[in-house]
């Protein structure tokens, strides 16, 4: 049976999370912020949430599904996303210091993933297998595996005894 969905509620308690997420798998502000908007208009869509699981959970599934599908598309492949993000970057810049969202942003889609639900939204591995549909052992492959390639990117950033 499906709960009904409180689409004011959801919105206010898990749209920032929700935007970080998709700004960070997508690399684009804007762009995120229609794949937020199209999540919770899927979610609400979608007749309801069955409490298999959190509904913060289910409502990430719905925001990688919707960033996938607008990684996917024949639009996003056309735009010219490197020199694009790095302009933004530091259009956007204040000063700080952007070099780990840097790194991160430049690994593969399926390690960026990983990272980005772990270290940023929180999320334990068994979790993340849930979330991404594939087995614990491989979001922890995926998680050793990422941090071997930012190891050589952020090698002046951090102290060796941090890691």
């Amino acid at each position: 049976m499906r709960e009904a969905f409180d689409l004011d509620h959801a919105m206010v308690a898990y749209g920032t999370d929700l935007l970080r997420l998709c700004t960070l798998y997508l690399g684009d502000r804007t762009l995120a912020e229609d794949a937020v908007q199209d999540t919770f208009f899927r979610a609400w869509r979608s007749g309801g949430f069955r409490g298999e699981s959190g509904e913060k959970t289910w409502l990430t599934r719905i925001a990688i599904n919707v960033c996938k599908s607008y990684l996917l598309s024949p639009w996003h492949k056309r735009r010219a996303d490197g020199e694009a993000l790095a302009a933004l970057l530091a259009d956007a810049s204040d000063g700080a210091d952007d070099t780990l969202i840097r790194a991160v942003l430049s690994l593969a889609p399926k390690y960026r993933a990983v990272v980005l639900l772990h270290y940023y939204e929180g999320y334990k591995a068994r979790e993340i297998a849930q979330l991404l549909h594939v087995r614990t052992n491989t979001v922890v492959s995926r998680l050793k595996r990422a941090r071997e390639q930012l190891k050589p990117m952020l090698k002046e950033w951090y102290y060796e005894e941090n890691i």
